[in-house]
């Protein structure tokens, strides 16, 4: 019965249409990403070329680099500009075969892999499938779930998985190669998602933290405003990291003590200025050392 259930559930022939549309994808990618633009470029690339063949086949990217980059939005921005469903399955500390490929149908209660899970949830058989985390898989003697992904990130092998997987188009993120098996690594196509400068964070912040912050914190207009010295000053000061996470949690921070102090005031508005941030985050964090003028005996340059 429960089989049967899920031949049903599972979307054999519907599928969304693709849209190849380069402007379009390069505006997503602009309006939801600052930077990155070699990441951006060889994305587009990818698309004409899937435009020009008509054909899904070819390499599999892997989108490399540190926490907080915007891995996992990328990959969400390509679904987007395709028109193609998103579903992110996390890969981090599976260590049975079973997760990836199904149980054997003689256990009860068996139960499919994660990949139809996600065409389930997807209700599509052509999604656009996120495998966050393939740097985290970890095996033990129920078998190891990173030699069933071989067939699954291979084009011309996973026509023949437990369903076909063909029309799936697959990205997968990862922190660091050194733990990704080296048969794994040579199906993917590795982009490196460096961090961002100090420029980048500081537009990132102005116009995508402070706005986001704001609207979870239903701030209305104007009435807590972050000058440009204090977003400069929490980047210096308070942060020290490749991507962005860390910021928007210090940013949080401030737009909570303001709403605090909004509240015990009675005031319509605030304005956060470098001054105030020491009464809000505290002291400062990392200092730059100053350039000494002259050398001093002892020492090393």
């Amino acid at each position: 019965r429960n089989y049967l259930d899920w031949l049903v559930a599972i979307p054999w022939n519907k599928a969304t249409k693709d849209s190849f549309d380069i402007k379009k994808a390069e505006e997503i990618l602009d309006n939801e990403h600052y930077g990155l633009d070699e990441v951006k470029e060889r994305i587009l690339e990818y698309l004409a070329v899937k435009k020009y063949t008509k054909s899904l086949k070819g390499p599999i990217l892997c989108l490399v680099g540190p926490p907080g980059v915007g891995k996992s939005s990328i990959a969400e921005s390509v679904a987007k500009s395709l028109n193609r469903k998103f579903v992110r399955i996390s890969l981090g500390g599976i260590r049975d075969e079973a997760e990836i490929r199904g149980h054997r149908r003689t256990y009860i209660g068996a139960m499919p892999g994660r990949l139809i899970f996600a065409l389930k949830e997807a209700k599509v058989n052509n999604p656009l499938i996120l495998l966050d985390e393939i740097d985290k898989l970890s095996n033990d003697y129920k078998g190891n779930p990173a030699d069933a992904l071989l067939e699954v990130l291979d084009p011309k092998q996973n026509k023949t998985f437990e369903t076909d997987l063909s029309n799936v188009m697959f990205i997968t993120t990862a922190n660091s190669l050194d733990t990704i098996p080296h048969a794994l690594l040579d199906r993917m196509e590795i982009i490196q998602v460096s961090g961002y400068t100090y420029d980048e964070k500081f537009n990132i912040a102005k116009n995508y933290l402070v706005k986001r912050v704001m609207d979870e914190c239903n701030v209305e207009n104007n009435a807590i405003k972050i000058s440009d010295n204090a977003i400069k000053e929490i980047i210096n000061g308070y942060t020290r990291e490749s991507g962005v996470r860390s910021l928007e949690r210090q940013i949080n921070k401030v737009v909570r003590k303001s709403i605090t102090e909004l509240i015990k005031t009675n005031k319509k508005s605030i304005i956060v200025s470098s001054s105030k941030l020491e009464k809000y985050l505290g002291p400062v964090v990392f200092e730059y050392d100053k350039e000494e003028k002259e050398d001093k005996v002892g020492v090393v340059t």
